[in-house]
C-alpha cells in the first residue's frame, strides 16, 4: 500500500512457527525509522495543547462508517464547539465534500499510495484550518487498521471504528491499533 512502512512489498512469504507473539522479539536497528514522525507528533501535541484543542484520530477499515459517524457527530456538536476536520484519503475528496456539506471547515490530505497519515502532513493541514482556541479537531485517517497504528499524529485520543458486517475478529487480527485506542 505505501512505501513508508514496507506494506507495498510485492514479495510473498510463508512463515510458520509456534511463536505468534510479535511483541516477544526485539529487532535492533541503527536508527528509529519513526523518529522524525514522532518528533513532529510531539510538536503537534504541544501545539494542540497550547490552543486547547481536543484532537481525536478516527481509524477504521475502508467502508466501516467512519465518515457517516463523523458527519452525524458534526451535526450534533457544531453549534456547541469550534470544530475542524482533517480528512485523509489515498485519492479523491469525496469524504471531505461530505464533511464540507455540514458547514464544518475541512482540509483534505491525499496520501497517494500511502496507507496512513503522518504527523508532518497533519501539521500543515492544521495550520490551514485556523481553528479557534478551545475547539475539537477530528482527524479521519485513511481507511486501514495496520499502518495507522504505528504513526503518532499528536492526537489525544484514537478511536477505532468497526462495523457489524466486518465480524468480531478485528481486535484479534489487528491488536496494535486496538491496544492504542
Amino acid at each position: 500500500m505505501c512505501g513508508t512502512c514496507g506494506c507495498s512489498s510485492k514479495s510473498v512469504a510463508s512463515i510458520t512457527g509456534t511463536n505468534t507473539d510479535s511483541q516477544a522479539r526485539l529487532v535492533q536497528v541503527e536508527q528509529d525509522i519513526l523518529k522524525r514522525n514522532n518528533h513532529i507528533a510531539e510538536h503537534n501535541r504541544q501545539l494542540f495543547r497550547h490552543h486547547q484543542h481536543t484532537v481525536i484520530n478516527l481509524v477504521s477499515s475502508p467502508g466501516s462508517g467512519k465518515t457517516t459517524l463523523l458527519v452525524e457527530t458534526l451535526k450534533q456538536l457544531q453549534t456547541e464547539y469550534p470544530i475542524g476536520v482533517i480528512e485523509g484519503d489515498q485519492q479523491t475528496s469525496l469524504d471531505a465534500d461530505r464533511i464540507k456539506e455540514t458547514g464544518v471547515p475541512v482540509v483534505q490530505i491525499n496520501t497517494g499510495k500511502g496507507c496512513h497519515l503522518e504527523a508532518d502532513r497533519v501539521q500543515l493541514a492544521y495550520e490551514q484550518l485556523a481553528l479557534p482556541d478551545s475547539g475539537l479537531l477530528f482527524i479521519e485517517n485513511v481507511g486501514n487498521l495496520v499502518c495507522p497504528a504505528h504513526f503518532d499524529l499528536g492526537e489525544q485520543h484514537r478511536v477505532v471504528i468497526i462495523s457489524v458486517t466486518e465480524g468480531d475478529t478485528k481486535p484479534l487480527k489487528y491488536p496494535d491499533i486496538f491496544h492504542q485506542a
